[in-house]
């Protein structure tokens, strides 16, 4: 029995010892938001350090550190959070006055990017966790915004960890450098210039559940801060990492969401699953990867509100590497979904799904190669002008099993080194008596193969799609036959100058005469090709130009409902929608 209560004793003398905590209090540090805590800071971590580390404890309050912090080897400088915290629910400016828990104003690193991380890791073992962290001399009005260290970074070790922290307003967020096997989970908040940075980092290094969002601000696609970040800013950058293991994560806002580069050290290759951008200018770039590549799988990529050149995934010139796209979503304003312009990347692209893209209306594709080579396999493509387009660079492509909403639609400029089979629906072989007398909506039902330069289609009007530059309408007919074509069109007062209207060539065939709803005639003969364009001339206009409460940036012109081409008034009228008369 003696020897039972004694090892009891000494199990509960062993787990005291493991659970020692030192509480930043007891060191000088007052959670008054004025007072200058960082001498008690690094004490608490100091002793902390020499009793073979443990847990430095800050409890509730808002902290004033002026300097930069040593988070020492086997230390965890650990805050109340147990879970990713947010600052105010409301997203409201200036919102740290209603932050809860503990809080830490940082103020080191200031006009010093490449200085010491705010909260250096060293060693090994070292950690952050349960905190918010904001930048109280920050404002959104302060473009561009002042450069910092990184809020918290480490210069080499293993297995350092960041967990449950709001990098609310932070220059640069997370930076580690020849660091294994390190450990970032529940990351919020919104990182101005890089989110998180990654470069000579082995042994897979896992980064899970982060979500850059801009959460104390009020966003708009144009005022200059967000302008800013939409244009420099990148939310997950690598350089060399082996094994990279990125799973659920989210980046709303930035120039780019998720960058791969070589720093001097080599590039990256690794496994990204359930990534996602959302109004980024592009949401994956990668300019140099390793050999292996990466693996990008359920992945979430939408294009920046109103754009007109975002690009979704781009591979460029210099990579070297397979670029492996499983089961991805494609939506919003994108001129291309997936540009390949390296030659020696192997681009695969299976189980995705294509929403939207050629914004612009030039007949870009969904799935754009360049160079390098392709596999593209069982994907669903909404209907569209052109889905995929190979270049005459690019060296070799593998089409089959995928799926449109009217029919796959491919630009082969390599021939025989592009194989193409078993898509379905097979193209629809019209007929001379489809093209006799027939009607094209203009509601976003196949008729996108049709027009180019026009805005996506709007259930208004019954249907229908605004003009924008260069705004061309090409309609297919039987070769030598007279048409009457007719287009009705609302014509707003905004877009009427001097020879507005729809032309053939140089000749205005439809003259715009003033504002209103109008049914426009003539007669057209089809020319030899069986096709005869139609292009749309007058002033562009953009509503938030003529009204500043109207948010609304597009560059319109005027509104199409439906096209009619009859040659032959007692043939049956086939709709080009439907495929149907």
């Amino acid at each position: 029995m003696k020897k039972l209560f004694l090892l009891l004793a000494l199990l509960g003398l062993a787990l005291c010892a493991c659970a020692r905590e030192y509480n930043v209090l007891d060191y000088g540090a007052v959670g008054d938001k004025t007072t200058d805590c960082t001498v008690a800071f690094q004490k608490a971590i100091d002793e902390c350090y020499e009793n073979k580390g443990g847990t430095v404890f800050v409890p509730t309050g808002e902290y004033m550190v002026k300097g930069c912090l040593e988070v020492k080897d086997g230390v965890l400088l650990k805050g109340t959070y147990e879970a990713p915290p947010t600052n105010d629910g409301s997203n409201k400016p200036n919102a740290a006055g209603n932050m809860k828990g503990s809080i830490l104003a940082a103020y080191g690193g200031k006009n010093d990017p490449d200085g010491p991380a705010f909260l250096n890791l060293t060693g090994n073992n070292s950690g952050v966790q349960g905190f918010i962290i904001h930048y109280p001399e920050w404002s959104q009005e302060t473009v561009p915004p002042i450069p910092y260290s990184p809020c918290i970074g480490s210069k080499g070790g293993s297995n350092h960890s960041v967990k449950n922290v709001n990098l609310l307003n932070a220059y640069v967020g997370i930076s580690f450098y020849a660091c294994d096997r390190m450990t970032i989970d529940g990351i919020h908040g919104y990182p101005i210039k890089t989110g998180i940075r990654i470069d000579l980092c082995g042994d897979i290094c896992r980064i899970e559940n982060c979500h850059f969002w801009p959460f104390n601000m009020w966003y708009s696609t144009e005022d200059p801060y967000c302008v800013w970040i939409n244009k420099h800013g990148i939310a997950f950058d690598f350089g060399r990492t082996d094994w990279q293991s990125v799973m659920n994560t989210f980046c709303f806002g930035y120039g780019t969401g998720y960058h791969f580069a070589n720093y001097g050290t080599g590039g990256s290759n690794g496994s990204f699953v359930g990534i996602g951008a959302d109004s980024c200018t592009n949401a994956v770039v990668v300019e140099d990867i390793h050999p292996m590549g990466l693996a990008i799988t359920n992945g979430e990529f939408v294009g920046r509100w109103n754009s007109r050149d975002s690009s979704q995934v781009v591979i460029k010139d210099k990579a070297a590497g397979k670029v492996s796209l499983l089961n991805c979503a494609f939506w919003g304003p994108n001129t291309t979904c997936i540009r390949c312009d390296a030659d020696k990347a192997r681009l695969s692209v299976i189980g995705c799904t294509f929403e939207s893209w050629d914004s612009n209306g030039e007949k870009q594709g969904a799935v754009t190669l360049n160079r390098g080579i392709g596999i593209i396999n069982s994907n669903t493509f909404a209907d569209n002008t052109r889905h995929i387009v190979i270049g005459k660079q690019a060296r070799g492509a593998v089409i089959t099993g995928n799926y449109s909403e009217n029919f796959l639609s491919v630009q082969n400029g390599i021939g025989k080194l592009c194989k193409i089979a078993d898509n379905i629906p097979e193209p629809y072989e019209f007929t001379r008596e489809n093209y006799a007398n027939y009607n094209l909506k203009f509601n976003g039902e196949k008729d996108k193969q049709y027009i180019s330069g026009f805005i996506y289609a709007e259930p208004t009007r019954g249907g229908s799609r605004w003009s924008s530059k260069g705004a061309a309408i090409e309609l297919p007919g039987n070769p030598g036959e007279t048409y009457t074509v007719s287009f009705r069109v609302d014509v707003v007062k905004a877009a009427m100058m001097e020879g507005a209207g729809i032309y053939v060539g140089d000749k205005n065939l439809m003259p715009f005469t003033g504002e209103g709803s109008f049914v426009f005639k003539n007669k057209v003969k089809m020319p030899k090709e069986g096709k005869i364009t139609f292009t749309v001339k007058c002033k562009n206009w953009v509503p938030h130009e003529l009204d500043e409460t109207n948010l609304d940036t597009r560059v319109l012109g005027v509104a199409f409902m439906e096209a009619n081409m009859v040659s032959d008034p007692k043939a049956r009228t086939f709709s080009m929608n439907t495929l149907s008369y």
